[in-house]
């Protein structure tokens, strides 16, 4: 009516507690990236993204070697068409983070309950330690867990199409490495497969189809690879778990710790705070485990039963390495449980979300809300003050440098000129230490840099409480050339023979550079050197498979992009259908 006041809209509380639960998210993920957002690239261990990445026969799976980087390398080049590597790389670094926090809010319903879990998600030994070692892939799938089991839920409550759809491009998002789509597809699928779900038994059937099309893109490579069912048997104990912390392996595994490199363990793990941690986050789990439980029973029991059993087998690594070892090398694939730190994933998930509803009752003994608020707020913060070292780019080992322009200018010529071959990176090991990246270990960029194939040392020296241990690669050009260096023989004309045409010399880093007499230099430069070879190498032909493992990349990646396509549709729709008036 006329001259009568609007009286403004007072805002719930309730959302602005949810929006300050979302902002903390942010701020943590922020601060525990810090220096690795800066201009250039954070480059440790296996973490090694370029300003351009090509898409090459390795990329998809149909190189020399195993495809154990597919089809995460393939999606990175493709992206990187549009985008430069350093905005790629952050973006990924912090999509991990916001994703999993903001997945363990909506998988709870309390802010609450979903602030600490988020919280307890996010910073944990578990994460620090595939961060610094480089497993952004296996990471992203993590994160993507709980938004999966969200679906899961909802689509075995009420058997939507359009959620199956939803699962099915989280499986496929997550599937950018062999073990991180093992782990979603493990974890969110069953349960909307099993007995009581509303789901349609032909929907079942093509949920099914689809996840197992998804991974086709490193299931394919692997299943016609000559060399898929080898490996070293050495490789099962090195990579067993470890106690990287007070109470021995089964406290750093129930911790989420424990991974076998022990250079990428944070320092913070070894006081006594880290064990005190852990025993109060299985005590608010204890607390919390009947609330979760009532969150969506069949999917709540199925990711417990899987948690337990990652755990399980993760302790079975470091307590019977014998038969552990024996049933990894008997399985088929079981090589992709070598890895053993990586099974912790889904139990380290499941202990935030029943310690954030424990947390959750804890502050709900409090009378006042105020108060109930602060209690929640200071139990999400133990887990930070318990782990200092690993805000602002864990404790400064994941910070952005530049490259050195040489590196540019080898790529261009590598693109420009016409002579045949592919390239061998030297010195001959499988890491790098640069004055210009601080000396961090990383992972020999040139096989990401290069618009060539490029032929690296991919044999692993871990360093266990025995000793050196070296863990054999699987590419046999590689091999062929490490046994050539080793031996000290000449390896020039073997190169050629190998399809090799060119070599790049590192400079500053450690390891053995053979002599290469007749190979002429093209650049020479103050960190890298590049020979081309006195004659053409021998031409390998095209890869093996290139042809059919790449059409079914194609037709797998365009179906992709028609199902996201008509879900974006629909919320299109949906959100611009006019309200009926009654």
């Amino acid at each position: 009516m006329a001259g009568q006041r609007v009286q403004p809209q007072r805002v719930q509380p309730a959302r602005v507690h949810r929006a300050l639960a979302y902002a903390w998210i942010a701020v943590l993920s922020v601060a525990i990236l810090g220096p690795s957002l800066w201009p250039g690239f954070a480059l440790s261990y296996d973490l090694v993204f370029t300003p351009r990445q090509d898409l090459l026969p390795a990329s998809i799976g149909v190189g020399s070697g195993l495809p154990r980087a597919v089809p995460q390398d393939a999606v990175v080049a493709l992206v990187e068409t549009v985008i430069p590597g350093s905005i790629v790389e952050k973006l990924v670094l912090a999509a991990i983070l916001i994703l999993v926090g903001t997945g363990m809010m909506r998988l709870l319903a309390s802010t609450g309950a979903g602030v600490i879990a988020a919280t307890v998600a996010i910073t944990n030994p578990f994460v620090a330690q595939r961060l610094v070692i480089g497993h952004w892939g296996f990471l992203l799938a993590y994160a993507l867990a709980p938004w999966a089991l969200v679906v899961a839920r909802r689509l075995r409550r009420d058997g939507d199409t359009w959620d199956g759809v939803r699962l099915l491009l989280l499986v496929a998002a997550g599937s950018l490495t062999p073990s991180g789509s093992l782990m979603l597809s493990i974890l969110a699928v069953p349960p909307v497969l099993a007995g009581g779900s509303r789901l349609s038994p032909v929907r079942r059937v093509l949920l099914t189809a689809g996840v197992a099309a998804v991974w086709l893109p490193w299931l394919l490579p692997a299943l016609l690879h000559p060399d898929s069912g080898s490996a070293d048997p050495d490789g099962t104990d090195v990579f067993a778990l470890r106690a990287d912390a007070p109470g021995g392996e089964i406290l750093s595994a129930l911790g989420g710790g424990g991974i076998w490199s022990a250079d990428v363990v944070l320092t913070s793990r070894g006081t006594i705070l880290s064990a005190i941690l852990v025993i109060a986050l299985l005590g608010l789990a204890a607390l919390g485990a009947v609330s979760l439980w009532r969150g969506g029973r069949a999917v709540v029991a199925w990711w417990a039963l899987v948690a337990v059993i990652g755990l399980g087998a993760a302790l079975a690594s470091a307590l019977v390495a014998g038969p552990w070892g024996a049933m990894i090398e008997f399985l088929p694939g079981g090589g992709l449980a070598r890895d053993a730190h990586k099974l912790l994933g889904p139990w380290i998930l499941l202990l935030a979300a029943a310690a954030g509803e424990g947390g959750r009752r804890v502050a709900g003994l409090a009378q006042e809300s105020g108060a109930r608020i602060a209690i929640a707020a200071a139990i999400a913060v133990v887990p930070v003050a318990c782990q200092p070292d690993l805000l602002w780019g864990a404790g400064g080992r994941l910070v952005a440098v530049d490259y050195p322009d040489e590196w540019s200018v080898v790529r261009e010529t590598l693109a420009t000129d016409a002579r045949p071959g592919d390239v061998i990176s030297f010195p001959w090991t499988s890491f790098r230490r640069f004055a210009w990246n601080d000396d961090r270990t990383m992972l020999d960029p040139a096989p990401r840099w290069l618009p060539r194939t490029t032929v690296v040392a991919d044999d692993l020296m871990v360093s266990t409480p025995s000793g050196i241990v070296v863990v054999s690669g699987d590419d046999p050009r590689a091999e062929r050339i490490g046994a050539a260096v080793v031996a000290g023989e000449p390896v020039g004309d073997l190169l050629r023979q190998l399809g090799i045409g060119w070599a790049l010399v590192a400079k500053g880093t450690p390891g053995p550079v053979p002599e290469l007499p007749g190979w002429a230099p093209v650049l020479s430069g103050e960190d890298l050197d590049l020979l081309v070879a006195p004659s053409g190498p021998t031409d390998p032909g095209p890869p093996r498979h290139l042809a059919l493992v790449a059409v079914v990349d194609v037709a797998i990646l365009a179906g992709l992009v028609a199902a996201a396509g008509a879900l974006g549709l629909r919320r299109v729709r949906v959100r611009g259908r006019p309200l009926l008036v009654r």
